[in-house]
C-alpha cells in the first residue's frame, strides 16, 4: 500500500508513543534514548517502499498508530532480551532506575508503576504497555500477532501481578 503522509510526519507524531514504550521496557535512560532511536529506524525502514529491513511493510490492515506500537513493541522486546543476555554475560546490573524509585517518599504513582511495569515478563508488560497507551484488545491482538482471548489472559494476569507488586 502506498502510504500518502511523510515518514517524517509519521515519526513526529507518534514520536510520544515511541518514548513512552522505551520507558515501560527500558529503566536506564540512555538506553532508552537508543531504544527510541532503533524504534524511529525501524519505522523508517517499514515505511520506506525500498525497505531493507524485516518488516513487512505496511499493507494498511490495520492504523498507523498499530503497526507502529508493533515496530516499537518488537524493537523493545529484542531491546529486553539482548539486554538480558548482556547482564547475565558481564554480571552488571541496572540499579540506576530502583534507586530513583527507592529515594523518594513513595507518593508518586507514576514512578511505583513504572516500576511495577519493569518487573513484570515481557509477554504481560507488552499488553499493559498498550492497554495504557489506550489500545483495545482488538488493536493488542493484532499489534502482538495474538487472539483477543490470549491478550485478555495475559492483562488479567498482568494486573493481579501489578496489584501485588504496588500493593
Amino acid at each position: 500500500m502506498k502510504l500518502h503522509v511523510p515518514i517524517q510526519t509519521i515519526l513526529t507524531e507518534h514520536a510520544p508513543l515511541l518514548a513512552r514504550v522505551a520507558a515501560t521496557f527500558e529503566a536506564n535512560v540512555a538506553l532508552q534514548d537508543e531504544l527510541i532511536q532503533e524504534m524511529s529506524l525501524a519505522v523508517w525502514r517499514a515505511f520506506d517502499a525500498g525497505s531493507f529491513s524485516h518488516e513487512e511493510g505496511f499493507r494498511g490492515e490495520a492504523s498507523i498508530k498499530t503497526y507502529v506500537a508493533r515496530i516499537a513493541h518488537n524493537k523493545a522486546v529484542d531491546h529486553v532480551i539482548k539486554e538480558q543476555k548482556r547482564v547475565e554475560v558481564s554480571g552488571a546490573e541496572n540499579v540506576q532506575y530502583e534507586n530513583a524509585v527507592t529515594e523518594g517518599d513513595g507518593t508518586d504513582q507514576t514512578l511505583d508503576l513504572m516500576s511495577a511495569l519493569h518487573k513484570l515478563e515481557v509477554k504481560y508488560r507488552q499488553v499493559m504497555a498498550l492497554q495504557l497507551e489506550g489500545f483495545n484488545q482488538n488493536e493488542i491482538a493484532q499489534t502482538l500477532g495474538l487472539t483477543e482471548s490470549a491478550v485478555a489472559k495475559r492483562a488479567s494476569r498482568a494486573r493481579q501481578q501489578l496489584t501485588s507488586l504496588m500493593g
